[in-house]
């Protein structure tokens, strides 16, 4: 367990003004692009230890967890206190966890499209009598995993999305071919089955030649 407090030089007393004065002094040390001294690395865990301490509730709960650590194996806690602090312990945890799950089934996919993405596929005549699927790769935006798409890690702007909140990535989606009669067709792909925000304009024409 990462011991938050003397990643940033702090004590476990101090204040939110002094842990985000320490957060600021280390991310001007740490940060790439600050020259010699910088340090990825160093700067993320920095950033990580800040994000916890900075939360009232992130910090209790992990305070609590330092304690855990500490006590020793053999103790028998036997007063009413202390078994009252132990049942709000676990009954924290399971709200925590039922809000993290409730969170992870209504929140969007992380890969999203732009607005207007359209992709034109010529076929051989063969193809457009016959059908079938082929394999394509999207282009697609992701939600920056660093900032989480805020474009923004505190005090300064994201240097992995470079403020944008998002990065470009590809993702395999499986277009069927339909049968044509007709020298074109267009049609829009919706991407949700492949956790893909967004929808795919294909067009199929057919070439002669």
């Amino acid at each position: 367990m990462k011991d938050y407090y003397a990643i940033l030089g702090i004590k476990k007393e101090s204040t939110l003004e002094e842990i985000k004065r320490a957060y600021r002094n280390l991310v001007r040390l740490y940060h790439p692009d600050v020259g010699d001294t910088a340090d990825v690395d160093k700067f993320l865990e920095v950033q990580e230890a800040f994000e916890v301490l900075s939360d009232e509730e992130r910090r209790a709960d992990y305070n609590r967890k330092l304690e855990e650590k500490k006590r020793p194996v053999s103790s028998f806690r036997t007063s009413w206190e202390t078994i009252l602090s132990d049942l709000e312990y676990i009954l924290f945890h399971e709200e925590t966890a039922r809000r993290a799950q409730s969170t992870v089934e209504t929140t969007r996919s992380e890969y999203f499209t732009e607005p207007d993405l359209s992709v034109e596929i010529t076929l051989t005549p063969e193809e457009a009598r016959t059908g079938g699927n082929i394999p394509l790769e999207v282009p697609v935006l992701r939600i920056c995993p660093h900032c989480r798409g805020s474009g923004v890690l505190f005090p300064f702007t994201c240097f992995y999305c470079m403020g944008r909140g998002s990065v470009a990535a590809t993702r395999t989606v499986n277009v069927r071919i339909p049968v044509l009669n007709k020298m074109s067709a267009t049609f829009q792909l919706d991407l949700r089955a492949y956790d893909i925000q967004g929808q795919l304009k294909v067009t199929f024409r057919v070439a002669y030649y």
